[in-house]
């Protein structure tokens, strides 16, 4: 399998970001870490041996980004002020700095898939949400949409603008994103299992907006046997995969 692995310091994060890439061939996805790891993280935990038929037959292009939830939902800092900036910052960095690299990469425009588990999941999510224009769509397993929640009661315009349920939930039903929505591929999975508690909440109340706005997300949930956890994931991620590579 081809691997390739770049870094660069991101001016808008003050400091170094990795990008590991996986895959010689086929529709580029990036691919979110859980939460407070970094891009070796589906390698870590196995998950690109599960997707290694895609990747060694041109099928997919994987390209793994670290986070900096250390700084935004996991931040121990009293200034969540400044927390909910470094979040906007992730967002910016994902759209202006690894999108370009993606499509040098790749050797022209392309419009990513997103896909992530746990906190990898919302970020996918959020991202596609706030810019569906330029990805093909999104898979989240086990994700968290509220993501207002990490900041205490804290709330201003970066938290805002980077909640999925809150900015959802106050789109009117004739903006023009709900159509661009509709045109793309949304995947969320969700469990009944082991720690999955922490996150069903936000997946009830995304479906439950999404069905008030008309907006299609294939929602996904699963029984006690799915756990919060890689042994899920697994399984779980080459289904949805293959479900939208053969859409």
């Amino acid at each position: 399998m081809k691997f390739e692995e770049v870094s660069w310091y991101s001016e808008r994060l003050c400091r170094e970001m990795n990008i590991k890439i996986y895959g010689h061939y086929g529709p580029a996805f990036i691919a979110f870490p859980c939460q407070n790891k970094q891009s070796d993280d589906l390698s870590n935990n196995g998950m690109i041996n599960a997707l290694s038929y895609y990747l060694e037959n041109g099928l997919m292009k994987l390209f793994c980004v670290d986070s900096n939830d250390d700084e935004t939902v996991s931040s121990y800092s009293w200034d969540m002020g400044y927390a909910g900036y470094k979040l906007e910052m992730y967002h910016q960095y994902i759209i202006n700095e690894v999108l370009p690299f993606v499509y040098d990469n790749m050797k022209g425009y392309c419009e990513p898939f997103l896909i992530g588990m746990s906190m990898g999941g919302s970020h996918a999510a959020n991202n596609f949400f706030r810019r569906p224009e330029l990805f093909s769509g999104f898979i989240g397993l086990s994700g968290k949409y509220d993501i207002a929640s990490f900041f205490h009661g804290y709330m201003d315009e970066n938290i805002y603008m980077n909640s999925p349920t809150h900015c959802l939930r106050n789109m009117p039903n004739d903006h023009p994103y709900i159509n661009l929505f509709n045109q793309k591929k949304m995947i969320v999975v969700v469990g009944r299992g082991a720690w999955e508690h922490l996150v069903i909440d936000s997946n009830y109340e995304l479906a439950n907006i999404a069905h008030e706005k008309g907006i299609n997300i294939d929602f996904n949930f699963w029984d006690e046997n799915s756990v919060h956890d890689w042994v899920s994931w697994l399984y779980q991620m080459p289904i949805f995969i293959d479900k939208i590579l053969k859409e």
